[in-house]
């Protein structure tokens, strides 16, 4: 598997920032730095938006560290590797469940030795939690987003425009056709129910074939179009079969 993952660095001294960035681009050309940020308010927003896999993680910083930074996320789905030129915060670091603990300067080793685990880490859970880790990365109104599979309810087609609904009730219009965007997910648990949408299967609480519709988890009904049943059919019964083996998640 030659997944890329994404990483935001976070340290109050732009120097080392620089530093970091090179080594990763020449001893770990997998990671790819989407953001750098120079404290912990700034870097808790890039993190809240990047979405990153990895957060690479000074600990001392003014006003507020990167252990406080760390605490601040409660349900955390990324790898937090701290690196620091002090000894002496490394069991606060396992107490939060770090990856790992770098010290500066960083020795290329034991960065690139720290990377290799990580990504064999995310190729054993990519297999065991199917599209949890994926994301959809699209830009909008010069924005650029970032929402994980997981995250998707549905999307629907409006004129040459289309709009996600994410399962925490948000929804996000983008300037591009339903088409599109079903290209970029490119994920075998999404599937067109009609014309105008597409459903990830996991999301799908009820289908009735007898008034030709499906209800969400959250309640929603959509139309599911006469001749999209046999395949909508197909794709639940592939899903169940994948569920018995041991293989299914949401």
């Amino acid at each position: 598997m030659n997944a890329q993952l994404d990483a935001i660095i976070v340290d109050d001294e732009a120097p080392a920032r620089e530093v970091l960035h090179s080594q990763l681009e020449r001893h770990c050309p997998f990671i790819r730095v989407i953001d750098q940020a120079p404290n912990a308010r700034i870097g808790y927003d890039a993190i809240r938006s990047g979405r990153p896999h990895i957060v690479f993680v000074d600990i001392r910083m003014p006003f507020e560290s990167g252990l406080d930074l760390i605490d601040r996320f409660d349900d955390r789905d990324f790898y937090v590797v701290f690196y620091t030129t002090y000894q002496d915060y490394a069991i606060d670091a396992i107490r939060r469940q770090a990856f790992d603990y770098l010290l500066k300067p960083i020795d290329p080793v034991d960065l690139q030795a720290c990377a290799e685990r990580i990504r064999e880490h995310y190729r054993i859970k990519m297999n065991e939690n199917g599209d949890f880790h994926r994301k959809l990365e699209i830009t909008t109104s010069g924005q650029r987003h970032f929402i994980r599979h997981s995250e998707i309810l549905h999307v629907e087609a409006s004129g040459s425009y289309a709009c996600i609904y994410k399962t925490d009730g948000g929804r996000l219009m983008v300037s591009k056709n339903l088409k599109y965007v079903e290209s970029l997910i490119n994920n075998s648990k999404f599937v067109r129910v009609h014309n105008s949408q597409l459903v990830h299967l996991n999301k799908i609480r009820q289908c009735n074939y007898r008034t030709n519709s499906i209800t969400l988890v959250n309640g929603k009904e959509i139309a599911l179009a006469v001749r999209k049943r046999e395949d909508l059919r197909r794709r639940m019964a592939e899903l169940l079969s994948t569920d018995n083996e041991g293989g299914f998640n949401a």
